[in-house]
């Protein structure tokens, strides 16, 4: 009786071949619904997946399209961005006559000083000893004879080659230390000045970038110092920011996070948990910031620069200062300010506009315009100097185990700071003056020449809003773009 019957194969799916006449419905593959059901299935799982692919494919593109086209404004935007930073941690005391902070700096401008003196003594010992040595009668030849004749000694130097003692040089006054080395008592001196490192800069970002590329151990490669590093900054802050927010939204049951925050009634929760994604994303990904700040402040000089690129900087960083240098110290509370007041600020202004002034962008868009470049330069005013105090404090290196000395390309301060205030409070202080010194040279009087500084320098916030002049003039001109456009379309629309 069982040979009277065609049971279904092993994988469940019926036998289309059977012509059983207790299964009639078995004999044609299209009479069968249960066939035509595991037909669609099928066609359905191999279009899903082909679909899949085609999706994980065109992703892959995007992403690597997205992130070549990134690469390529950063790098259009990066030598400017550099030249803020360097001017933004560039270190110039009052020159009103006496510094204020000569007494707090003399210590550690000692050390260094001294370290530099005492390397280029040493490579002069080294040159001396190699001179005297290389020819076959020198003092450190090997002569097989215990009696040497005056023959194998080099002959004294002539007198066209030695120093003249009346000469001008040997009657300039310099101050030495207790060991008997020079001290760089004006950071204007150029004859102290390290061969690696730029003169004062007292112009804008502009004529940093072309004293970068003027100088003889930098050049046009060094205004793109830290550019991986930012890039790599941006892409992960790119993909984890808006998955930790969509997240966070998800969990509270939250309006999604595309929608804008002045188009909800309740924005508090959104606004919370959008601070709170790009703070935590910012605290995670800020040794990034921290390498790339070192990166572009240090010297380019071979001989002298401490870190060779992103991974070398994380390395040695760990090695020397610790893991918590990475995220903690004194970088951890300007990280968190800075993380948590520039979103907040930025998110804020549509709000600001729409709901306190009552200004709508649809119906006055011209105005909404103004409003907005009031607001976004206020915005200015309270992030330029958390900045650069920031910065400040990012290259500063506590190290536990001593490495190599970090040069920078300008002069910073050699005293490290103690915190956020303390920084603030020593910018006003010892940066605050109305005067630069044109020139370390003295004229015939004996008088130092001084130039007056810009305005607001008699404030004392000069060193706190280094760049302002760069982002004011990029937001007039995005202004400017914005009322062009809106012109435009209500051209159009009449």
């Amino acid at each position: 009786m069982a040979s009277g019957f065609n049971f279904p194969p092993p994988t469940g799916a019926p036998n289309v071949n059977s012509s059983t006449p207790l299964r009639p419905y078995y004999g044609s593959p299209l009479d069968s619904p249960l066939q035509q059901y595991y037909q669609h299935t099928s066609q359905l799982e191999e279009e899903l997946s082909h679909h899949s692919e085609l999706n994980s494919q065109e992703a892959a593109r995007e992403l690597l399209s997205y992130g070549m086209i990134k690469y390529l404004t950063l790098a259009i935007a990066t030598p400017f961005e550099n030249a803020q930073t360097l001017l933004q941690v560039q270190y110039l005391p009052n020159d009103d006559g006496a510094s204020t902070s000569g007494n707090d700096d003399s210590r550690a401008a000692e050390e260094r000083r001294d370290e530099e003196f005492r390397r280029a003594q040493e490579e002069a010992e080294e040159e001396e000893y190699f001179n005297s040595g290389s020819g076959s009668g020198g003092y450190y030849s090997s002569n097989p004879r215990r009696g040497a004749s005056a023959e194998d000694f080099p002959a004294s130097r002539s007198n066209a080659n030695r120093l003249d003692p009346s000469a001008a040089v040997f009657h300039e006054r310099k101050d030495i230390d207790q060991s008997g080395y020079l001290i760089r008592a004006d950071l204007y001196d150029d004859d102290s000045r390290p061969a690696f490192q730029l003169a004062p800069i007292e112009g804008g970002v502009w004529k940093t970038v072309t004293d970068l590329v003027k100088h003889p151990t930098e050049g046009w490669f060094s205004l793109w110092k830290g550019q991986y590093t930012n890039w790599v900054y941006e892409i992960l802050h790119l993909f984890a920011q808006p998955t930790l927010e969509a997240t966070l939204n998800d969990t509270f049951d939250l309006y999604d996070d595309t929608i804008p925050l002045v188009h909800l009634d309740r924005f508090g929760p959104n606004m919370a948990t959008m601070v709170t994604s790009h703070l935590v994303v910012g605290l995670i990904l800020s040794p990034l910031e921290l390498v790339r700040t070192r990166l572009v402040v240090q010297t380019a000089d071979p001989a002298q620069r401490k870190y060779t690129g992103m991974l070398n900087c994380i390395s040695t960083i760990i090695s020397e200062e610790g893991v918590s240098a990475l995220w903690g110290g004194v970088n951890l509370v300007p990280t968190i300010l800075y993380h948590t007041l520039t979103p907040l600020i930025t998110n804020s202004i549509p709000l600001v506009i729409d709901r306190v002034f009552d200004i709508s962008a649809s119906d006055s868009p011209l105005l909404f315009s103004v409003a907005e470049l009031g607001l976004e330069t206020l915005d200015l005013l309270i992030r330029l100097p958390l900045e650069t105090v920031r910065k400040r404090l990012q290259i500063q290196i506590q190290a536990k185990i001593p490495g190599k000395r970090y040069e920078t390309v300008i002069e910073t301060r050699k005293r490290p700071y103690a915190g956020v205030m303390d920084c603030v409070y020593k910018i006003i202080q010892e940066e605050g003056g109305q005067h630069k010194r044109l020139s370390s040279k003295k004229s015939g009087d004996g008088e130092v020449t001084f130039v007056d500084r810009p305005w607001y320098s008699s404030w004392g916030v000069r060193g706190l809003y280094t760049g302002l002049g760069m982002h004011l003039t990029s937001n007039l001109a995005m202004f400017a773009v914005g009322a062009v456009t809106n012109l435009q379309d209500d051209g159009d629309d009449w």
